[in-house]
């Protein structure tokens, strides 16, 4: 089965869940958040003590731990339950689907990958990957309204506009933004313009963007740390737009790879970013989206020194370059 609709998606896994879901699930979702979001959607019903879940990764996958955990029940006879991302970066030749009778094997992708048809067999996908622009903003607007009615709060027509407006708008900066509004307006339930203008700031997101730009290719810039939350996916973009194009010019990619692994990028601003990945190398992206990864991890294990998490990224950062 096959979904192309997250509401259509969240209503099978309500009426799915627990004892009717799939054994196997397979999320065509570019978005990290969105797709870790998705992930605990599924696996909410799953997780009871009996359970034992284990998280792997596409990219240098140990297939024997990965299928002797799915092999394996739990301490206490349940069963395992095993989420693979990034499956986009399994080895094509050497990895199949799994005959899955026993435990769950939640996946998930960034982009194509050959595993959607064996699981549309199987088991159930949610592919996003051809979303349109109008669309995917139309399933954010609902997320926002349903998230503030959760919290007991009605938002009036021109906020979430407003947030497009001044944001960029990826799931995770606006829910942040939103949970920010909900703690300000306190005991009102209605959320309005104005409560927005007070604690967002006017062109925000261009001012974020471009200070990703300037200190993941120039190295420069000031970084503050009230805007670490809103930073580090500018930031991320930045890395694994870098990391895209020193693949390719590492892999000797043809016209038609180039054009398909980055048809958003203008011309102009393509050639300048292509010289400046060549200087820079590989590594430096890998390594920087790891650096990017420690000190987000940080913020959400009990850090709160925003500002001394953003100069260690910048001091790996410049070290990466030299």
């Amino acid at each position: 089965m096959r979904y192309s609709n997250e509401a259509a998606f969240l209503k099978h896994l309500k009426v799915a869940g627990p004892h009717l879901l799939s054994r196997v699930y397979l999320l065509c979702v570019p978005d990290d958040f969105e797709r870790g979001q998705l992930f605990q959607a599924i696996l909410r019903p799953l997780l009871t003590p009996d359970h034992s879940l284990q998280r792997f990764s596409g990219e240098g996958l140990d297939q024997r731990a990965f299928f002797d955990h799915l092999q394996t029940p739990s301490l206490f006879g349940g069963e395992p339950i095993a989420v693979l991302d990034e499956v986009e970066k399994l080895p094509k030749k050497s990895f199949s689907l799994p005959s899955m009778s026993f435990g769950y094997l939640l996946m998930g992708s960034r982009g194509k990958t050959p595993l959607a048809a064996a699981v549309e067999k199987e088991g159930v996908v949610l592919d996003l990957l051809d979303e349109k622009p109008w669309e995917k903003e139309k399933r954010q607007q609902q997320l926002l309204e349903a998230r503030a009615k959760s919290a007991g709060k009605t938002l009036t027509p021109e906020v979430i506009p407003l947030l497009f407006e001044r944001l960029e708008k990826e799931s995770s900066t606006l829910e942040s933004e939103l949970d920010k509004l909900i703690c300000y307006v306190g005991d009102k339930n209605v959320i309005d313009r104005n409560d927005v203008l007070a604690i967002s700031a006017e062109s925000r997101t261009s001012t974020i963007w471009h200070t990703a730009e300037d200190l993941v290719w120039e190295g420069k810039g000031l970084l503050d740390e009230s805007e670490f939350h809103a930073l580090v996916p500018a930031l991320r973009s930045q890395l694994q737009l870098g990391l895209k194009i020193a693949t390719l010019l590492s892999q000797n990619a043809s016209s038609e790879e180039w054009s398909q692994a980055l048809p958003r990028v203008f011309p102009r601003t393509l050639e300048k970013r292509t010289s400046q990945a060549a200087k820079l190398g590989l590594p430096y992206f890998v390594k920087g989206l790891e650096a990017l990864f420690d000190i987000e991890l940080k913020s959400r294990t009990g850090s709160q020194q925003y500002g001394a998490l953003l100069d260690l990224f910048r001091a790996r950062l410049v070290s990466y370059a030299r």
